[in-house]
């Protein structure tokens, strides 16, 4: 009876000690924090999260983990926990400011009169170079978006990655180009014929176009079309969809 008791005791004490998570609780120390959230990632365990309006920030953590303060503003700092750390609750990180450097500029020694007519003469203008000028092979890639460019760089990475995944950050870029696709995709469709073919041929008032665009894009069909260019198909897709736009309207 004594021996059973003694190892419930035991295994009662263990889940005591071992249970429980520990966590790295401290405040971030910056020149200004106002509007600005401070991506806070524990490498060893792939779980991030971020300080408050105050600096303060709390993150599981265990003797020897890393963890990484990182954002646009500051200076990447990484610490290597130790038990001093997680029993310290005066724990505080300091970030210094990111200090952008100028490129260098040089300045002419070109000197000018005034005379807009004798100034052009002076300077020597070298002619535009790429390699269609200089008859090299060169590929006419559509360049990517802003929003494009952005979801890349929050992809990259592995320290970005996952913090842009976890901040929401990621999620939130690919909303936004969706909503841009969908507009690219409405803008090619009402340009794609004139806009007497949609009042005359299809019925359609013209401030109803954009509309029955947006419901022609609902379609998974419409986007090869109009990629295609396949007019006729188009034009048929058009007539089809109008009527079932019109009686979905209740329009004449």
């Amino acid at each position: 009876m004594a021996k059973t008791i003694l190892t419930i005791f035991f295994i009662f004490f263990l889940n005591s000690v071992f249970g429980q998570q520990e966590r790295l609780q401290g405040t971030i120390i910056a020149d200004s924090l106002e509007g600005f959230a401070i991506n806070i990632v524990n490498y060893t365990k792939k779980i991030g999260t971020t300080n408050d309006q105050n600096g303060f920030f709390e993150i599981p953590a265990a003797v020897n983990d890393s963890i990484i303060f990182s954002s646009v503003q500051y200076k990447v700092v990484s610490l290597i926990v130790s038990q001093e750390d997680l029993e310290n609750r005066n724990f505080q990180i300091r970030l210094l400011p990111v200090i952008q450097k100028l490129d260098q500029v040089n300045v002419s020694n070109l000197r000018l009169s005034g005379n807009v007519n004798k100034d052009t003469k002076d300077i020597e203008v070298k002619p535009f170079v790429n390699n269609k000028s200089l008859g090299l092979p060169f590929r006419d890639i559509e360049q990517p978006t802003q929003v494009e460019r952005r979801i890349y760089t929050a992809k990259s990475g592995i320290i970005d990655r996952p913090i842009n995944y976890l901040n929401g950050t990621l999620k939130k870029l690919k909303r936004v180009k969706a909503i841009q696709d969908l507009d690219k995709l409405v803008n090619k469709g009402e340009t794609s014929f004139n806009t007497a073919f949609f009042i005359k041929d299809l019925g359609l008032s013209e401030d109803l176009i954009s509309d029955f665009m947006y419901y022609c894009a609902e379609d998974k069909y419409f986007e090869n079309l109009l990629e295609n260019s396949k007019r006729l198909s188009l034009l048929e897709f058009f007539q089809e969809k109008a009527k079932l736009y019109k009686a979905l309207k209740e329009v004449d």
